[in-house]
């Protein structure tokens, strides 16, 4: 049953937040419906005719937003950063020149600006269409992968473009990093060894305190007694 609340259409809960059965949309309202009619129906009525095995779209929790920004991720990583790439490399460049090379950089920055755009119309369309991001929506299951290879071809580019065009700041920012992490290795072992040598000298004063404690509880006759006992086992032991 549909609420006369427009920004509750479908009611609230307990702590009166509206309830999103069917999402969110761009705009953070809740859906009113389940982004039009299924495979094989017409509008939001029954099947038209017999029932197929057409597979049904399955409502995605992914929110609108959150769409929008994997579909420019995605565009981004397939189209934009390659593209850019592209117009750096010598053989390619040599090969269509300098001004067709430059194009190439231009589509990049065109595409990342209208981007946005074609991610809020392909969402708008999914909600009469469901099969137009059904991908999208499978795709969430991947995500840890798409992160990685994201990651990965960040990585990947930044090392190309390196030996294309080597930029002597980022070499001496290398250099240094690795004589800082030299450096921090050889304080964590300074560090290590001035604990350890602490630690001796500590137990070692703990020893001679308990020593000390030791003779200054024994009396003048025990301690004689003792002496007497030591002199008597050097002399047995040299009959």
């Amino acid at each position: 049953m549909t609420s006369p609340d427009p920004s509750a259409p479908h009611g609230r809960d307990a702590n009166g937040t509206p309830l999103t059965p069917y999402g969110l949309n761009v705009d953070g309202s809740p859906r009113k419906s389940n982004r039009g009619a299924r495979a094989g129906q017409r509008k939001n009525g029954s099947p038209a005719g017999r029932k197929t095995a057409s597979p049904q779209v399955a409502v995605s929790n992914l929110t609108d937003m959150e769409r929008k920004q994997m579909l420019c991720e995605l565009a981004d990583m397939l189209l934009v950063s390659p593209l850019a790439s592209l117009s750096q490399v010598p053989v390619l460049v040599n090969r269509m020149g300098r001004r067709q090379a430059d194009a190439l950089a231009g589509d990049a920055f065109i595409l990342a600006q209208y981007l946005p755009g074609i991610a809020d119309g392909l969402i708008l369309l999914s909600k009469t269409k469901p099969a137009t991001l059904a991908w999208l929506d499978k795709a969430e299951q991947n995500a840890p992968y798409l992160v990685l290879a994201n990651a990965g071809f960040a990585a990947a580019k930044a090392l190309v473009e390196n030996h294309i065009n080597p930029n002597p700041s980022v070499a001496q920012a290398g250099r240094s990093l690795a004589a800082m992490r030299i450096a921090q290795m050889a304080a964590a072992v300074n560090a290590q060894a001035a604990a350890i040598a602490e630690e001796a000298r500590a137990a070692a004063q703990n020893m001679r305190d308990f020593g000390d404690e030791m003779m200054g509880a024994m009396s003048a006759d025990q301690f004689e007694a003792a002496a007497e006992t030591a002199a008597f086992n050097r002399v047995s032991a040299g009959m």
